[in-house]
């Protein structure tokens, strides 16, 4: 049986900061009848062994991709079960642990590589890049849901065979990162019109064109994906671009559709 609930220092604040969330998070999820923690006679939430279950609840079917609303459902039907949430998070870890030591493994061969022989060869090198990057800026599962509502099975299926080409990942991703330190450079002196913008812009679409291969039902779920990542709190920490840098470049992308140059 859950115990009573503690004493006024578990605040909302405290469990936020816990619990690595923000305040706005919990609210949200009081809002939505996720969350009910009592309260004291000043009106002060406490939180108890029950409400801390619940919100590890609601924390690691998020992790696993699940919205809000479903989520919300599950608690409602009282289709959660501690044990079971342990053990998805356990199997979570262990697959992402298996990618980090097998990075590790890789940094460890370079090293030794580097002392023994004096060099490193270059696919060596671009294995262990591949290999890091892939643990450290993998799809989380939130992505994942919002990719799965977005584009069909196959379209998923034809994302993941492009995956399959390192040599390609690696190009679009070094581009990408330039178009990131540029538009961090750019958004600051707010001129979407320049001529830097526009050509940031350009290379965007370019690389939209390339990842996409011209289909236009890619192109919008491409669209559609990136517009609710970036607008979507639950979501935007787990993308690169900020609503500050979607904003700039939709402004770009706006001037050149009137030129005649926004075509999937």
């Amino acid at each position: 049986m859950p115990g009573k609930p503690r004493k006024s220092k578990d605040n909302t604040a405290a469990i936020a900061a816990q619990f690595g969330i923000s305040l706005k998070a919990l609210r949200l999820y009081e809002r939505l009848g996720m969350l009910t923690p009592p309260r004291t006679e000043a009106g002060w939430r406490v939180y108890g062994p029950a409400e801390i279950e619940r919100l590890h609840a609601i924390l690691s079917l998020k992790q696993i991709g699940l919205p809000l609303a479903r989520i919300a459902e599950m608690l409602k039907a009282g289709q959660t079960d501690l044990a079971a949430l342990l053990s998805v998070q356990e199997r979570m870890l262990q697959e992402t642990t298996r990618e980090a030591e097998y990075a590790l493994s890789l940094v460890k061969v370079a090293r030794i590589r580097l002392r023994n022989k004096g060099n490193v060869p270059a696919e060596q090198l671009a294995e262990t890049v591949r290999r890091i990057s892939k643990t450290l800026i993998r799809p989380t599962p939130e992505l994942e849901a919002l990719a799965s509502r977005v584009y069909t099975p196959a379209q998923m299926a034809a994302y993941r065979a492009a995956e399959r080409d390192p040599e390609a990942v690696a190009r679009a991703t070094e581009a990408w990162e330039r178009i990131y330190a540029e538009l961090e450079a750019l958004v600051p002196k707010g001129d979407p019109l320049s001529k830097k913008s526009l050509d940031v812009a350009r290379r965007m679409m370019a690389l939209i064109r390339e990842q996409t291969r011209g289909d236009k039902a890619l192109w919008n779920g491409a669209y559609r994906f990136w517009k609710e990542a970036i607008e979507d709190p639950d979501l935007s920490a787990h993308v690169p671009m900020t609503k500050a840098h979607w904003d700039f470049v939709a402004k770009s992308f706006e001037e050149l559709k009137r030129r005649g140059e926004m075509k999937p």
